[in-house]
């Protein structure tokens, strides 16, 4: 499959960055080239590796309040304060999500310009990729996402990253804004949960780059599966339509990801082969297959999903078995494939294969699409509402809209109540409209408990959740006291990805 990728804000840069290097080390071609990376800060552009200079979109340079440059704190921000206390001095946005789709709305010019590098009759599908707590992922994120919506007709996905339990109420009520956002107006978003991958002995910021690897390994075990050598033969290929069939249900969904060593020796290796020509008979060990192929497929269910979920609440089901060719069968398809069926609890599971005839393991990735109880998102959703009423105590100013305003009717102080007018803005969160006709936040049937519509649109669509910038393993990435550039998670630092 393949596919053109649009990262945003520090956080969303950095991570596309990271899929670019393993695009490179796993001969995987699945971009084409496809790439671009918009930002409202040029930190970040300096500390990729792999992203092409001509294809970093600096945005916002001329606006009078996008801070460009920030003299580095010594002492470095405190991680629950410094979105309120240094948003002034911040790079780009400092987390503001209003001013990231003001920005945008003024640069649409200089994105359309940009947007025509990109080939999108060569890709099957265009991905945005952005924090979900940071002003540049929100805000740019919205507007760039409506944009392409509305001049591509391939499918645009969004992956990006919620903010870790300990980072602001503030940056949560961005995120929660942010999936109101973008599960409406996208095909399918991929949220990443960085407090399902942080480990609580280490800090957030040392574990950047090993959050971002493990979040590019099984992106490209599903969307780029098959684009390393077409022309081996497999048991069941896996076919871009399969992707896209299995996400068509859109809201929100999870990817599972296992993998088992296999026999390299030249012993078994020469025993494969006498069998796939019918010179040897199978062995005890080789009739297992199906049975290793089941245990592989469990262990995929049961490993740390992108984003935590009941997977009984999932619509439809993608199996993915990458690994030499001979120790992948149809019968292990099938074994697997019913697992996930008695797992799930739906009867739509596709499968396929990529055959890699130099692999040294089997992986399994699983993809689960549109589930709706995700307890990850129902917290946000509260920590938002009670975030909004208590900035609406503060100011007394008590705002039910349904939607963010964005460039041309916000006011210039975003703590005040948005304006009466609330007509057309690629920013928009279609909070009670959408919950009725989809269920809760995330595209479900049901609703957020004790949360009605309007508290919850009042929480996360009023224009004062600014907070920065993550990514989809790097929110806190994105700030300017970040100590890793391949940080693909939500930033626990608050202030580090302020300018986002």
């Amino acid at each position: 499959m393949k596919l053109s990728l649009f990262g945003v804000g520090d956080a969303g840069t950095r991570l596309v960055d990271k899929l670019l290097q393993a695009e490179v080390e796993t001969g995987r071609n699945f971009t084409d080239g496809n790439v671009l990376a918009f930002n409202t800060a040029a930190e970040a552009f300096g500390e990729t590796d792999t992203l092409p200079e001509e294809r970093q979109i600096l945005i916002g340079d001329t606006h009078s309040a996008v801070n460009q440059y920030v003299e580095p704190d010594a002492d470095g921000p405190d991680t629950d304060t410094a979105s309120a206390t240094s948003r002034d001095h911040s790079p780009g946005v400092a987390g503001d999500p209003e001013l990231g789709a003001e920005v945008a709305d003024d640069e649409l010019p200089e994105i359309r310009r940009a947007l025509d590098l990109v080939d999108d009759t060569e890709v099957d599908a265009a991905m945005v990729v952005a924090g979900f707590g940071g002003g540049t992922g929100c805000g740019v994120g919205s507007v760039l996402l409506e944009e392409l919506k509305s001049i591509y007709e391939i499918p645009v996905y969004v992956l990006g990253a919620l903010p870790a339990a300990d980072e602001s109420d503030e940056r949560a009520h961005t995120a929660a804004r942010a999936v109101r956002t973008f599960v409406p107006l996208a095909d399918a978003v991929l949220p990443v949960d960085n407090d399902a991958w942080a480990r609580s002995t280490q800090p957030l910021t040392e574990q950047y780059d090993e959050i971002n690897e493990m979040v590019a390994t099984r992106m490209l075990s599903l969307f780029a599966a098959g684009e390393s050598d077409p022309a081996t033969v497999s048991e069941m290929r896996i076919d871009p339509a399969d992707v896209m069939r299995t996400l068509a249900v859109g809201g929100l969904s999870s990817i599972g990801h296992a993998s088992i060593e296999v026999d390299t020796s030249d012993e078994g290796l020469l025993a494969r082969l006498m069998q796939l020509l019918g010179l040897a008979e199978e062995t005890p060990d080789t009739q297992t297959d199906a049975a290793t192929i089941k245990r592989l497929v469990r262990s995929a269910l049961n490993s740390k999903l992108t984003l935590p979920c009941d997977i009984e609440s999932t619509d439809r089901v993608l199996v993915i078995l990458s690994g030499p060719p001979s120790d992948i069968s149809r019968k292990g398809f099938e074994t697997g494939r019913y697992l996930l069926e008695e797992e799930t609890g739906t009867v739509e599971v596709l499968a396929g294969d990529e055959p890699l005839p130099n692999a040294s393991e089997i992986t399994a990735t699983v993809l689960f699409s549109n589930v709706t109880d995700v307890p990850r998102i129902d917290e946000l959703q509260e920590r938002a509402v009670a975030y909004q009423r208590e900035q609406d105590a503060d100011t007394a100013v008590i705002d039910t809209a349904t939607s963010i305003e964005g460039a041309t009717a916000v006011a210039a102080d975003a703590s005040t109540a948005a304006p009466d007018d609330e007509s057309d803005h690629p920013f928009e969160f279609h909070g009670t409209e959408e919950q009725q006709e989809n269920g809760d936040a995330h595209g479900g049937d049901t609703v957020s408990p004790d949360a009605d519509a309007s508290d919850e649109s009042t929480a996360t669509d009023t224009p004062d959740g600014d907070a920065t910038d993550g990514s989809a393993a790097d929110t806190s990435a994105d700030s300017d006291t970040a100590t890793e550039d391949g940080d693909a998670t939500t930033a626990a630092a608050t202030s580090s990805d302020e300018h986002e």
